[in-house]
Formats: C-alpha cells, structure tokens, sequence
C-alpha cells in the first residue's frame, strides 16, 4: 500500500506520463531532431495500377525539412497530389502514381526523410 506522502505528490503532475521537452544541443546546428518524438510519415497511393499503395515510416524531423523533401520529390512529376496533412507530430499524404516501386517511386518516398 502506498503511503500518503507518495500518493499526494503524484497527484501535483496533471500529465506524469507526459513527453518531456526536446534538449537543445544538435551535433548540427542545421539539423535539430525531435528528441522526444518521432514524427510518422505516411503515404497512400490511390491509384491501383501500382504495386506501391501505403509505405510509412519514422523521422525524426523537423517538419520543416519533410515538407522540403516533399516539395523535391513532387518536381519529378511522378505523383499527383490528392491531400497533405502535415503537423509537428504527423506527415501523412494521398498521392496517385501508376508507376510500380521498381520504377523509381522508393527511391522518391525513402528521399522524405
């Protein structure tokens, strides 16, 4: 049994299991990974033509920089774009591509890091 010193300092954290705040130090100063998270990013393929229909996978971000390397990958004209959803702690897009994943298509979705 708990004693009511242990129980009455539990109860001053509203969130006790809540992720603590990323550390500043980076090794580089032009990459500032999330240390308390990984962001997913998810890709779902609507057109059925392809081999290559749902693929995810974690970064540790920024958001930022996915969004670029999204940006990259969307200049090679291999994908229509149907929806984005990007937040802090999700990436998740609809594209459609006929092409099969041996055709290049890997290459562009493990480019989005």
């Amino acid at each position: 049994m708990q004693s009511a010193k242990n129980t009455a300092g539990a109860a001053k954290s509203p969130h006790p299991n809540a992720p603590t705040a990323p550390r500043s130090e980076s090794p580089d100063a032009s990459f500032t990974p999330h240390e308390d998270f990984d962001i997913p990013i998810i890709w779902h393929n609507l057109d059925s033509r392809s081999d290559f229909l749902t693929f995810r996978k974690e970064s540790q971000g920024p958001i930022e920089r996915i969004l670029v390397d999204f940006a990259r990958v969307l200049e090679s004209g291999m994908f229509e774009v149907y929806s984005v959803n990007a937040s802090k702690h999700l990436f998740c897009v609809t594209v459609a591509c006929e092409k099969n994943k041996d055709e290049g298509v890997m290459d562009l979705v493990l480019s989005v890091l």
